[in-house]
């Protein structure tokens, strides 16, 4: 058979077998290029079982310590990020029917879970996550004059991002992780910003240890 005969027919007979071997070399090479180098994937985040957290009747401070990961090869750009409250083991009469669900804006960030005063804090702003990276940070979340102590734990904690760029210039918010806010496990003072452990298990051991 000739490499040169159409593959269909003499109605369309351009299309021979070199023509159809290159046509596909380019689209496999333009896909390429487009998976490995262009492309733009979904955020991840992840976060652990140890934070900072403080309550008072003026203000609740929650330090929550978020690894951001870009699987793709292009960059994705951190825009806002918020915390939305909900939940609650508290019976009708509990101030959380007032206060939540409650989203608790994103106000600085921090080098560690234990905020030290003679350490840099940085106010919120954009960050970048480049391609197939991660970033860590540990995000400040406040919400001032609170309707509730947060005294009914377990609370159900969601991390919601704005991330740019977004496809038809939509700014749309996504959920990209949930945690259980045990404020049922916090001893100690309340009022103070120190870590905090999200592990039943985790918090007997150490309540065992320290007494």
């Amino acid at each position: 058979m000739d490499a040169a005969l159409p593959l269909l027919g003499a109605t369309n007979a351009w299309i021979t077998p070199p023509v159809a071997i290159s046509v596909t070399a380019l689209i496999f090479t333009l896909a390429s290029f487009w998976w490995m180098q262009v492309r733009r994937g979904r955020l991840r985040v992840e976060t652990g079982h140890v934070f900072s957290g403080a309550i008072t009747n003026n203000k609740i401070v929650l330090d929550i310590p978020l690894v951001f990961h870009n699987p793709a090869p292009a960059s994705l750009v951190v825009a806002d990020i918020k915390l939305r409250l909900s939940g609650g083991a508290g019976g009708e009469n509990s101030p959380d029917h007032k206060g939540l669900p409650k989203r608790m804006f994103w106000i600085a960030f921090h080098g560690s879970v234990y905020p030290e005063s003679d350490k840099h804090r940085q106010y919120a702003m954009p960050f970048a996550v480049e391609g197939r990276k991660s970033v860590e940070r540990v995000i400040e979340f406040q919400w001032d004059t609170p309707e509730t102590q947060l005294k009914d734990g377990p609370y159900a904690a969601t991390v919601e991002v704005l991330v740019l760029p977004q496809r038809w210039g939509r700014r749309r918010w996504r959920t990209t992780c949930t945690l259980a806010l045990r404020t049922d496990l916090w001893s100690g003072n309340r009022n103070a910003l120190i870590p905090r452990t999200n592990d039943p298990e985790f918090y007997e051991a150490i309540k065992d240890v320290t007494g």
